[in-house]
């Protein structure tokens, strides 16, 4: 059938060409529309179920919400793991599906789910789905920057609230724009308690006086001369005096009493549990734009940005919008890396093609086939939708030096059929000829090597995920280029194979290697034993390099960005965050290879983001490294030379050199060595990846299962001090599952009961005057703003205070919601009280750029708030804020407000006589995976220095000597280890299975077993040369060197099948011309069959080989793993090229001349 085809489309070169053309049309329509990223997407199908609840401690949440929403999961179908995050006022489960599982489909179970669990619930809490995008959607982060400094946050804020975010929010494929930072303006209401006590109203009658005053009703419509009239009832609180105004009921005397008869009114700065920070000046508000699932990220990103143009005049005036992180600089940069690595591939191969063939018009053969074979391949991409970025494109630059191959045989092949031709024959006839012989061996020989890549596609996970694409392209690529080979090749060589062909003994190329070849392959089949000896030896000296040789699971994808996640105690507050932030941006700010720093302390309002105040997140824009700083670098002439020779020599070996990667990360670690910090140096996309595949954000983690926070808590410590002993570790951090500090109100059941009280009656004290309640929402055109009820601060700024709130007796007129008043009593004394830490005490806090000292506690049971009528804290009046650092908060006094008289009556006792309040301990977030509690360690460690495999087996023996762990608790260690241990097992049946596939073919191919095991044996001399390569470059074992060496399975085999294809056609001549009667015959026609055929078997190999070479000089986002894709097999097509051009033939003839030996007989 091969052989038909090829007849047909030589002698009917119209029909292909015109196919040619309208397929060419139809790549380039492919490759017009094709989508574009920088990498494919590896993250697993994730569902996020976000739940507010807030004011709420973290175990509270995790009790009543995370752990029956994350048990009620675990039976979903398609589930492969439920993690859920417990914190303060908030619940987040990520609902982890099997891999390939549709999104939408996952999102359709969850809500099925959630209409069965949603009863389990507390009574209003009501969980929403998290956007439907995935771990790497975060493609874009910006920040507001005031020029100018006549902006405050609050104002800044508000425009990215309800202009910019909306605006941004309709652009085609974006699904969510997160706000970060700033202030979000409130309607703050500050009641005096004991105005209310005065008046005899309590906090319920003023929220639901404020409730009842803002509403807007319609009156349907009248009709009054002859008009339509439309009736509206407008009663929107829209200002501070709308608030004042409203009326809370009148004294005995008729006076109306007003809101503002008994409370301050004023703005102030809602409850915030994260902040933004630029380039260490002053917080900024920010915005992080989430692409939707399955969305082309260059296209959006582009849409973006014209969305941001067009709204440049809707700015305020002297705000600046800044991008902090583009994912299309990666995209481009990676798309750059490997274009030019594709022309630099195609120019070395054209190259290699003429000076072989030294004929213009023959070389056009595979100089124009190579290009049209890559442009197909882009068609089946398409159609898959599988988008174009540095694996797909790299499965492509492995191919295309052995995508020539084919081509490169016919036309060599038919230079020597016209060689030997005798005068006046058609040529026509001649190439058509030539073109048979060998057409069908290269066909399978091309089909071996996409064949042997087919076992690429049993790989799950990340793996899979993230090399499926290559294995699909370089398939795709293969299979096109044995298409061309038998369709347009045969047609443009009786087009172009015209003119006079040098023989290849005038050619100088082709008499240079015979030269040199020739004695090597006569002296090695003269002493078989001797020469297979020696590959033997090869073979066996390379056994013991390979456990020199380390694992990892990937090694890491350079994205040109800094992902810097520091991460400290958790009881550290939003100010002090916001402290070290800024210093710490400044510093990593004063480097000159970074163009600018953003700083995110605590979580952006997404549901993708479950930060922690005590975890930063700062991403750092690099410049392009050819502007990265030089430095000094010692050459062997610079202290031996004398001065004047220096330089000569400069121009060649020059002294200084650009400053690496790997040393750029040491220099930044170092400057920020903080006492209480632990730091971790990632990269944006891989850190989202890795934290919803395994949940943890460093290369190795250990996740500590069990029952008990503290003894979670107390393993992990241990871990902690072990693991940081273990040389080339960074930083080791466990989480602290009791770190978090909590003012606890137990009432005195006993108590509660002599004064007729019940548990609801002091908890809607706790709920509302101390903690504040947000009651109502004012509409304002487009803008929202929350109505606050509560306390003064300085009447619940510290335990005293605390004590001395008044709650109302049942059966008296306050009675109906929450207490009021200060009791001029100091409550009752609570034995054993822990020092306190608010108010008049203090706590001593370490500042790394300033001395000690004393740091008062936060707002207590607000977070952030401040004074109606004063300017918000850190920006109200400042934009961006000073760029010096805050000065530490000044002392308050601790004694109760004088002044102030409180009625007798006994209608109501201070809290402090019915409740015991004390500063406790426990944890600021609750982890639970599986239903299970359990707690992080997360390890840094430099990966440029040693091996992730490496460095876990050593982690687990010290682990095992050390710590015992108890019953009931166990360990797993997680990370980029728990995907390297996945991809082990998955290679363990994917070798096997991709040999067994290549053994099949062969016989396919030879009918003959014995050919085929001598084919076979180019596997091993290949994997020689690539264990060696990898052992000189310090390549670790990784996925992308697996899949360099399963490439190179195939190649090596196309070699063998070249030189066994030559051996038979001379042994069949010569036994033709019944000149094979004994060994000398069997060798002289061998000699033959390799050293007259040296050409085409070095130009295949040659032409691969080359082909790969620039791949191991680039540099740039996406090289690495090309390299290591790249290295195995540059280095085995080496040694199997040396090794099967002696062996192979010396095995061959051996076999051969057994066989004459057997048929005599």
């Amino acid at each position: 059938m091969i052989n038909a085809i090829i007849d047909f489309c030589a002698r009917n070169k119209t029909i292909v060409f015109v196919g040619t053309i309208f397929a060419a049309a139809g790549a380039y329509y492919s490759i017009s529309n094709i989508t574009l990223d920088a990498i494919p997407d590896l993250s697993d199908t994730q569902v996020i179920i976000f739940t507010e609840w807030m004011g709420r401690s973290p175990d509270l949440v995790e009790d009543q919400i995370t752990y029956p929403i994350v048990t009620s999961l675990l039976s979903a179908p398609k589930i492969m793991a439920v993690r859920g995050y417990s914190m303060f006022g908030m619940s987040f489960v990520y609902v982890i599906f099997e891999d390939g599982t549709d999104i939408y489909w996952a999102r359709s179970r969850v809500l099925e789910y959630m209409s069965q669990f949603q009863s389990k619930l507390p009574q209003g809490v009501s969980p929403v789905l998290g956007p439907d995008a995935t771990s790497i959607g975060w493609v874009f982060q910006y920040a507001l920057v005031d020029t100018t400094g006549r902006h405050d946050l609050a104002d800044i804020r508000t425009f990215q609230d309800f202009t910019l975010r909306y605006a941004l929010s309709s652009v085609p494929g974006v699904a969510e724009v997160a706000s970060v930072g700033g202030y979000q303006k409130q309607y703050q209401v500050e009641v005096d308690p004991n105005k209310l006590h005065a008046y005899n109203l309590s906090v319920g009658d003023v929220t639901r006086a404020i409730r009842q005053s803002n509403n807007d009703v319609g009156g349907r419509v009248i009709e009054m001369t002859g008009r339509e009239y439309f009736v509206r009832g407008r009663g929107y609180i829209s200002n501070l005096d709308d608030l004042r105004q409203i009326s809370l009921g009148s004294t005995p005397a008729g006076t109306p009493i007003l809101l503002g008869n008994v409370a301050k009114v004023g703005y102030g700065p809602d409850i915030r549990r994260g902040l933004g920070e630029f380039d260490g000046i002053g917080e900024a508000v920010g915005g992080i734009i989430i692409m939707r699932y399955g969305e082309n990220a260059l296209d959006v990103i582009q849409r973006i940005k014209t969305k941001i143009a067009e709204l440049k005049p809707a700015f305020p005036e002297g705000v600046e919008l800044k991008a902090v992180y583009d994912r299309s600089n990666i995209i481009t940069r990676a798309i750059e890396t490997l274009k030019h690595s594709l022309i630099e591939e195609g120019i070395v191969v054209a190259l290699v093609i003429f000076i072989f063939l030294l004929h213009f018009r023959s070389a056009l053969v595979p100089i124009i086939a190579l290009p049209f074979a890559v442009s197909l391949a882009f068609i089946p991409m398409y159609l898959l939708n599988i988008g174009s970025n540095i694996m797909s494109l790299g499965g492509i630059a492995i191919a295309i030096g052995a995508m020539v191959d084919a081509s490169i045989v016919l036309v060599e092949n038919a230079h020597k059929r016209m060689e030997k031709a005798p005068d006046g024959i058609d040529r026509k006839e001649v190439i058509i000829a030539a073109v048979k012989e060998v057409g069908p061996s290269i066909f399978y020989a091309l089909l071996i090597i996409s064949i042997a890549f087919l076992p690429i596609f049993v790989l799950t996970g990340q793996g899979g995920r993230l090399f499926k694409p290559l294995a699909y392209t370089k398939t795709f690529a293969m299979f096109f280029s044995a298409v061309v080979a038998i369709t347009l090749a045969p047609a443009l060589m009786t087009l172009l194979l015209r003119g006079k062909i040098k023989h290849e003994a005038e050619h100088p190329v082709s008499k240079f290697l015979i030269a040199i070849y020739k004695p090597f392959v006569f002296v090695a089949l003269r002493n078989p034993k001797t020469t297979i000896a020696i590959g033997l030896a090869a073979i066996i000296a390379t056994i013991p390099m390979i456990p020199q040789i380390g694992s990892e699971f990937m090694p890491a994808l350079n994205e040109g960005d800094i992902l810097y996640m520091p991460t400290t105690f958790p009881n550290i507050s939003i100010e002090q965050a916001k402290q070290y932030m800024q210093y710490q941006d400044r510093i990593i700010r004063s480097f000159p290879e970074v163009i600018s720093v953003y700083g995110k302390a605590g979580r952006a309002e997404t549901a993708t983001d479950p930060a922690p105040l005590s975890m930063l997140e700062t991403v750092v824009q690099l410049k392009p490294r050819e502007e990265w700083r030089r430095v000094h670098q010692e050459r062997w002439y610079s202290s031996r030379a004398p001065t004047f020779l220096h330089s000569i020599f400069k121009p060649i070996w020059p002294e200084d050199r650009l400053i690496t990667w790997e040393e750029l990360m040491a220099e930044f670690d170092k400057a920020m060595k903080f006492p209480g910090w632990t730091n971790a140096w990632t990269m944006p996309i891989k850190t989202r990846i890795d934290m919803l595949s395994t949940g943890i954000r460093t290369p190795i983690g250990v996740k500590i299962f069990g029952h008990d926070l503290t003894e979670i808590e107390r393993i992990g410590m241990q871990l902690e001090q072990s693991l940081s002993k273990i040389p080339s570790t960074r930083s080791v951090y466990s989480d602290r599952n009791t770190g978090g500090y909590f003012i606890d109100i137990i009432p005195d059941r006993l108590a509660l009961a002599r004064y007729g009280l019940t548990m609801r009656d002091v908890e809607d004290v706790i709920e509302t005057a101390i903690g504040g309640m947000p009651i109502e929402v004012t509409i304002e055109g487009r803008e929202r703003y929350t109505i606050n009820v509560r306390y003064p601060r300085d009447l619940r700024d510290n335990i005293q205070h605390l004590k001395e709130i008044l709650v109302p007796i049942a059966g008296s007129p306050q009675s109906e919601m929450g207490g009021e008043g200060m009791s001029n009593e100091g409550g009752r004394a609570i034995e054993g009280e822990p020092p306190l830490l608010a108010g008049s005490n203090w706590a001593e806090v370490y500042n790394p750029w300033d001395n000690m000292q004393l740091v008062q506690m936060d707002n207590m049971g607000g977070g952030g708030g401040s004074k109606p009528g004063s300017s918000f804290p850190g920006g109200f009046s400042g934009g961006m804020g000073s760029t010096s650092m805050p000065a530490s908060p000044q002392m308050k006094g601790s004694s109760p407000p004088q002044g102030s008289s409180i009625p007798e009556g006994g209608r109501h006792i201070p809290l402090g006589q019915i409740a015991d309040i004390r500063i406790v301990t426990g944890p600021p977030m609750i982890k639970d995976e599986a239903g299970m509690l359990v707690g992080y360690v997360f390890v840094d460690m430099d990966q440029s220095q040693r091996d992730i495999g490496g460095y876990v087996q050593e982690a687990k023996r010290v682990v095992s000597e050390e710590i015992s762990i108890p019953s009931g608790y166990y360990l797993k260690w997680t990370g980029q280890y728990e995907l390297l241990e996945q991809m082990t097992k998955k290679m363990k049946v994917v070798v096997p299975i991709t040999l067994i596939m290549v053994i099949i073919l062969l016989y396919l191919n030879f009918r003959n077993i014995t050919e085929t095991l001598i084919v076979l044996a180019s596997v091993p001399f290949a994997l020689v040369g690539s264990i060696w390569l990898m052992y000189f470059l310090k390549y670790n074992f990784s996925t992308a060197t697996w899949v360099g060496i399963i490439a190179l399975v195939g190649l090596a085999t196309e070699t063998g099948i070249v030189m066994v294809l030559y051996l038979d056609h001379a042994y069949e001549r010569r036994k033709r011309a019944g000149k094979m009667r004994d060994l000398n015959d069997i060798i002289w026609a061998h000699m033959e069959g390799t050293v007259m055929r040296v050409r085409p078997k070095l130009m295949t190999v040659g032409t691969t080989m080359i082909g790969l070479v620039p791949l191991l000089w680039a540099q740039g986002t996406g090289a690495d793993v090309m390299k290591r894709i790249a290295a195995p097999m540059v280095g085995g097509l080496i040694s199997s090229t040396f090794l099967t051009l002696e062996i192979i033939p010396v095995v061959y003839t051996y076999w051969r001349y057994w066989q004459i030996k057997h048929e005599h007989k």
